[in-house]
Parts: structure tokens; C-alpha cells; sequence
């Protein structure tokens, strides 16, 4: 498996293929616990020094899976404190599938991140997006979790783009719709249901608000002079240090970062001609066509010092992601 991907089940190509435990149809909610290897629960242990004698760490305790025996490298997933109330993998999947699922067979991809940090779970939503004929975007709906207290119980919409598969994930909000959900862990999970509920309905509007932001950007025209600003805000030049001139430790960092920027602008420019889903009527010369660029890079192209998966859901391809969409709103006003 890669590098911070415990376990993993995918169904198809959606959303990212190759990875994980491959399924021939969606899963239900029981067969998404399996597949993902998420049949397991945490519990919280008490901390102390490793002294002798030990000294008791009385404002913080650890997390850890209980499936796994004491001394287990993976068993400890992270440390909070003493008011952290864990969600279990199963509650919090069922209570995605009573609003999201309701026990179809809806999920494409879950697992675990790490030992177990990082849960989550992905649905079809019963809502699909046309940006044109031949332009078709899927809309899931995302759960994910954390047993150390890293992220709260978070739940938000994201999209694949079918033609090749490009990924985006959004945390927008507005006062008519939302696209997340974010809950701290409190332990009053019947009310976090409730909320969800209600949640629901937002992430069908705001789906539909993204399609016609998605045809809005089709039907943009963006030229040459226009990809390249585009680009040089989403990808600033970093600015030279001082010492660069006189500490080649510092030039060749500087250096480095200068290249890799270059090669990002050149690599995204090439594939708003030559990548998946350019040869649709119309993609080249749009700003979906610049913007899918920018997504398709990142979802098959960037490297990144963890794992493409990690990254695009939580990190750093996450948040680039989110920067170029918020660029493109920019060319529609």
C-alpha cells in the first residue's frame, strides 16, 4: 500500500483507481466497514512518564485501538485531552448512511489513514452534474474523522469529474447552501445526527449552485494572457532571500522551490491542450478547461512528501484545489 494509506477499498476508477481493495459494484454500509478495514473500535488509556517510577500525566490520555494488543506499534493512535469523546467508525458511518446512504450500495471509496489517525467514508450523492453533454460530473458526499483530535468530524461535498476522474473537494458556505459540515467531538452524536439532516438539503443546493458554476466556466473564453496571470497568482514566484547571494544552503532551497513553481505553470499549461477530457468541444479555450488543468496536476501529477490520497483529501492538494476554484469564481463576476 502507499505510504499513510492503512487500508482502503475503491469501486471503479472513482476517485482514485489502483489503490486499496478493489470492489466490482459500490458498497453498502456494512460491506464499506469491511472492505475499508474500519471494524474496530477506540477506547482511551491513561498516560505516565517512562520513569521510574512513572509519573501520571493526569491532563491528557491516549488513544487507542482496541483490536490491537498493548505494545502494538500501531495501537496508540494519538493523544487528547481528558474531554475528548471519540466517535467509532461504526456510529459515525451509520449515521452518514441514514442520511447519505439510507443502505444502498452508494460508496465508491473508505479506509483509514496511518495506523487509524484518519477515517472516512465517500457516497454518491442521487445528484449528478451536466456540464455538457459529454461533460459529466459526479457529486458524493465525503465523511471523515479522526481518532487523535487532528480534525473534527467533518462531512462536505465533492465532485469527480468523469472523464478523468479529477477530484474536489469543497468547504464553502453561504447563508442559502453549504458544502461542509464540521462537529467537535462533544459525544452527543444524536444530536450530530439531527444537524446532518438538515445538512443534507444544503449539500443538494450547493450542488446544484456548482453546476452552474461549472457551465458559467465552459462558456468563459480564456485566452492565452489570461491562463498565464491565472497561473502566476495561483503559483507566485517566491521572493529571493537576502542570503541567498552569500549562503548557497539558502540559494539552492530558493533555487529548488523557483523550479518547481516553473515546472508546475509548465506542466499545467500542457495539460489545458493535451490532457484528459481537452478533446470535448469547447474545454480548450474555456476557464474549465484552465481549472481542470489545475486539478488533474494535482490528482495525477504533483508529488507530494506524503501520499496523493492523504493530500488530496485533507492537505495540500486539497487546499490548492480550493485556491484555484476560488481564482476561477474570480473570472466570473
Amino acid at each position: 500500500m502507499p505510504a499513510n494509506v492503512g487500508e482502503m477499498f475503491y469501486y471503479g476508477d472513482v476517485p482514485w483507481h489502483g489503490k486499496g481493495n478493489k470492489l466490482n459494484q459500490p458498497a453498502n454500509f456494512e460491506e464499506a466497514i469491511l472492505a475499508g478495514g474500519l471494524d474496530w473500535e477506540v477506547g482511551m488509556a491513561p498516560l505516565c512518564t517512562a520513569e521510574d517510577p512513572p509519573s501520571p500525566v493526569t491532563s491528557r490520555v491516549a488513544i487507542v485501538r482496541q483490536d490491537r494488543e498493548n505494545g502494538h506499534p500501531g495501537r496508540v493512535l494519538g493523544v487528547a485531552h481528558k474531554g475528548f469523546r471519540p466517535l467509532q467508525n461504526r456510529e459515525g458511518i451509520r449515521i452518514f448512511d441514514a442520511i447519505f446512504g439510507k443502505g444502498k450500495r452508494v460508496y465508491h471509496t473508505g479506509g483509514y489513514l496511518g495506523a487509524g489517525e484518519v477515517v472516512w467514508a465517500m457516497a454518491e450523492l442521487p445528484k449528478n452534474i451536466t456540464v455538457t453533454d459529454k461533460d459529466q460530473v459526479k457529486a458524493y458526499s465525503l465523511f471523515t474523522n479522526s481518532h487523535n483530535g487532528s480534525i473534527a468530524i467533518d462531512f462536505r461535498l465533492t465532485t469527480v469529474r468523469v472523464v478523468c476522474q479529477n477530484t474536489l473537494s469543497l468547504a464553502l458556505k453561504d447563508k442559502d447552501k453549504r458544502t461542509f459540515f464540521k462537529k467537535a467531538h462533544q459525544g452527543n452524536y444524536e444530536e450530530l445526527q439531527q444537524e446532518v439532516e438538515s445538512f443534507f438539503a444544503d449539500t443538494l443546493k450547493a450542488a446544484d449552485d456548482l453546476e452552474n458554476r461549472f457551465k458559467q466556466m465552459m462558456e468563459r473564453k480564456f485566452d492565452d494572457d489570461l491562463i498565464k496571470a491565472y497561473l502566476e497568482n495561483l503559483f507566485p514566484e517566491p521572493i529571493k532571500p537576502a542570503r541567498a547571494d552569500v549562503d548557497s544552503r539558502v540559494n539552492n532551497l530558493y533555487q529548488a522551490r523557483l523550479k518547481s513553481i516553473k515546472e508546475a505553470r509548465s506542466r499545467i499549461s500542457d495539460l489545458r491542450v493535451n490532457g484528459k477530457g481537452t478533446d470535448i468541444n469547447g474545454v480548450k479555450e474555456s476557464l474549465w478547461g484552465t481549472f481542470n488543468a489545475v486539478l488533474e496536476f494535482v490528482d495525477h501529477y504533483e508529488k507530494n512528501s506524503g501520499n496523493n490520497i492523504a493530500s488530496n483529501l485533507f492537505g495540500r492538494g486539497a487546499a490548492l484545489k480550493r485556491k484555484a476554484y476560488d481564482q476561477a469564481l474570480d473570472y466570473l463576476q
